[in-house]
């Protein structure tokens, strides 16, 4: 990371109470601190196109972890804790609400509370809505528009609302089948709301919505319709949809 970059990441979070090293902000971020906010090292916020929003209310305590990745448009507002495991990947526009009271950025509100804990490794799809009491267990999958009001186990996959093993899905879903390109590509066109599937051997670079908030959003989808968990790593080293196949092969390998 540039040092202007490391700069505006440490001035746009200046209101946070700890900010780790290697934190990274896109866009212009929302911060309204009147309890605690913490961040892990290795953070990326993402505030471009849609501002995200990082709020406590003055008992508030939002604590971010390691390695921690959250899209653009997302609302956290804690009233009483939130707390963001090691790793975990949150998409677009999701909400974490420790509150009943529902605005981000007005702190006078007096509904109930109730913590939230996400655990390390979890993968929150576009449009989820987190609310309060609820916790998430390490390595979760929460498919995208979904509700989660209450406990969802570790390494479980759920979607709906509730959010519930069993529920309505977003993306195609491959049930336990063996990964194939013609299933891989549809899961993309559906991700980055494509007319036809593409190609194979379509690249990152002739697919514009393929950037690097569009690998999250894949990311989230391909591990909901395989059932499997893909390291970030192994994502970034992606090139081509093909080169997908055998990524999500070696996922669902260790998995057995």
């Amino acid at each position: 990371m540039s040092v202007w970059r490391r700069f505006r990441a440490r001035h746009q979070l200046r209101a946070c109470d700890a900010v780790g090293r290697d934190v990274h902000v896109d866009g212009s971020l929302h911060v309204q601190n009147l309890g605690r906010i913490t961040l892990g090292d290795d953070v990326h916020l993402q505030s471009t196109p849609a501002m995200s929003h990082l709020v406590t209310g003055p008992a508030g305590d939002l604590r971010i972890g390691r390695g921690v990745r959250i899209g653009h448009g997302a609302s956290i507002a804690s009233h009483e804790t939130i707390v963001i495991g090691d790793d975990v990947r949150i998409g677009p526009y999701v909400m974490l609400l420790d509150t009943d009271f529902h605005e981000a950025g007005k702190h006078d509100s007096s509904g109930s509370t109730g913590a939230i804990r996400i655990g390390a490794g979890a993968r929150l799809g576009a449009r989820v809505t987190v609310l309060r009491g609820s916790s998430i267990g390490a390595g979760a999958i929460v498919a995208a528009g979904s509700v989660v009001k209450g406990d969802v186990p570790a390494r479980a996959h759920v979607s709906g609302n509730p959010a519930r093993r069993g529920g309505s899905r977003d993306v195609p879903r491959a049930g336990g089948q063996a990964v194939d390109i013609d299933s891989v590509r549809e899961v993309v066109r559906h991700t980055f709301g494509l007319v036809d599937a593409p190609p194979s051997d379509a690249s990152r670079d002739a697919l514009r919505q393929w950037d690097s908030l569009g690998s999250l959003n894949l990311l989230l989808s391909l591990e909901h319709a395989f059932a499997v968990n893909v390291p970030s790593a192994a994502m970034l080293r992606v090139r081509t949809i093909a080169e997908l196949v055998p990524m999500l092969e070696a996922a669902a390998e260790r998995a057995s």
